[in-house]
């Protein structure tokens, strides 16, 4: 009876070590940079944090102190659906997005998960330009591509990105009135996705599954363990943890 429970408790243990070793912290990542300290309160105080580390996958999109003037004596209400648009339901580092083969692309963000999204609102628009700088803006007919992709702020493929952009992507969410055209986009509405995402209505709040498809892809050269991010190769560390478990079970065996 011993011996089975020990086989219980390192089988337990291994798994649990497992999962843990690949966990994230949006807050961890972004307390490191003093520039994102506004932002970084924000998801805090919209509990959009909490829903950000619960992703398997994910790519934030955050703003520096000075650019968040716009969210200023906005409803917290507001802020929450403005700032879940920044928060892409996949894997996009920079030389993912550079490197777009269309070099356009439609991404689902968790406000279109959330349910309360209305028409394209839930969708970004990641367009390569012309001058190779990447660019985001809302979905929605005739919005604009104000915010530029500024750099890298952590990586850990295919779980999180964090990328820093130029403003925030602002939406009506109280009424009715659609974004102003602008020069600088260069299509005149968002290419249709590949496949429909599965706005499925639920709250902010509740866990979903990973996005598909991030495997994929090939990892940015600069991720890496960095900025709070603790990377790990899955692979070696299961294959540990069967051996481990094996050699528990095998002494049992010859103790019994």
């Amino acid at each position: 009876m011993s011996s089975s429970l020990t086989i219980f408790f390192f089988f337990f243990a291994s798994t649990f070590l497992y999962t843990s070793s690949n966990s994230f912290n949006i807050t961890n990542i972004l307390n490191e940079h003093d520039d994102f300290s506004n932002f970084n309160q924000l998801l805090s105080e919209t509990q959009l944090a909490s829903t950000i580390n619960k992703r398997q996958t994910i790519t934030v999109l955050v703003v520096s102190n000075g650019a968040l003037s716009s969210l200023s004596g906005q409803p917290t209400s507001v802020i929450k659906k403005i700032l879940s648009l920044h928060i892409v339901l996949d894997y996009y580092d920079q030389k993912k997005l550079k490197n777009l083969s269309k070099k356009t692309v439609l991404l689902t963000t968790l406000f279109q998960s959330s349910g309360l999204a209305r028409g394209q609102q839930g969708f970004l628009n990641a367009t390569v330009m012309k001058n190779g700088d990447v660019a985001f803006g809302s979905a929605v007919p005739g919005s604009s591509l104000d915010a530029q992709l500024q750099d890298t702020v952590a990586a850990l493929p295919f779980n999180i990105s964090v990328l820093h952009i130029s403003s925030a992507i602002m939406i009506d969410v109280k009424g009715d009135n659609a974004p102003t055209a602008s020069p600088l986009s260069p299509v005149s509405s968002p290419p249709r996705p590949a496949e429909s995402p599965n706005d499925d209505g639920q709250d902010f709040d509740e866990p979903p599954s990973s996005a598909p498809g991030a495997a994929a892809d090939e990892p940015s050269e600069n991720a890496g363990s960095a900025n709070g991010v603790s990377r790990n190769d899955s692979q070696p560390a299961f294959a540990f943890t069967l051996l481990m478990s094996f050699i528990w079970w095998f002494m049992a065996r010859l103790r019994g």
